[in-house]
């Protein structure tokens, strides 16, 4: 499968890259800062580019099976652009302009879903983003909105503490329906990102994962 991984230098994203080449896809990083990559592997494909630029994106999407979004969001109460939204619109749009219908992207609890069941998992990320982290978490929403009246075969991944421990390779997934320990591994939420590109069971969904 050709994929192509946003934001392939990142925290989460380099891992993605990495199970992303391990499974055998073709890969496409799409960066803005090539010399960051040090992987080397021939069905590796280097893009410098920047996300709010349409052109870019467009040319870098084409021809894609499916992408992956990694790009963060900052982590901080204010900041003067929501560059992840403005992101995701320009990214929609180049997607639809090529036909290419598969996203798999990241975001946290504090983003509803139909399928969530009341509990500590599903409440409570939500009421600490809005008075920690109001606007990460209104961006994050935005981004869920989009997604959600798109046509697209997306998939939200939500997490709360990634964390850089080692690779378990077990991951807990639910609906605030399960317990499991909001601290995840960095590595094992790429992996299951990178998993989604082998099926169907959580298109048009927003799995919580945690360990």
């Amino acid at each position: 499968m050709k994929v192509i991984i946003f934001g392939a230098t990142g925290g989460i994203g380099k891992w993605a890259l990495k199970h992303a080449l391990e499974k055998g896809h073709e890969v496409t990083a799409f960066v803005r800062t090539p010399s960051k990559i040090t992987i080397k592997n021939s069905a590796l494909h280097v893009i410098k580019g920047d996300i709010s630029n349409y052109e870019e994106v467009r040319s870098a999407v084409t021809g894609q099976d499916a992408v992956i979004w990694c790009v963060g969001i900052p982590m901080k109460r204010k900041y003067e652009k929501m560059e992840s939204l403005e992101g995701h619109k320009v990214l929609l749009k180049a997607m639809k302009s090529t036909g290419v219908k598969r996203l798999i992207d990241w975001g946290t609890p504090s983003i509803p879903f139909r399928k969530d069941k009341k509990s500590f998992s599903t409440v409570v990320p939500g009421i600490l983003a809005s008075v920690a982290l109001p606007m990460p978490k209104k961006e994050m929403v935005a981004v869920g909105e989009i997604l959600m009246s798109s046509d697209l075969e997306w998939t939200m991944v939500r997490f709360m503490a990634p964390k850089d421990t080692p690779y378990t390779g077990k991951v807990k997934v639910g609906f605030g329906d399960i317990k499991m320990s909001f601290s995840i591994s960095r590595e094992d939420i790429a992996a299951f990102m990178v998993e989604q590109l082998d099926t169907n069971e959580y298109i048009h969904s927003m799995p919580i994962i945690g360990s």
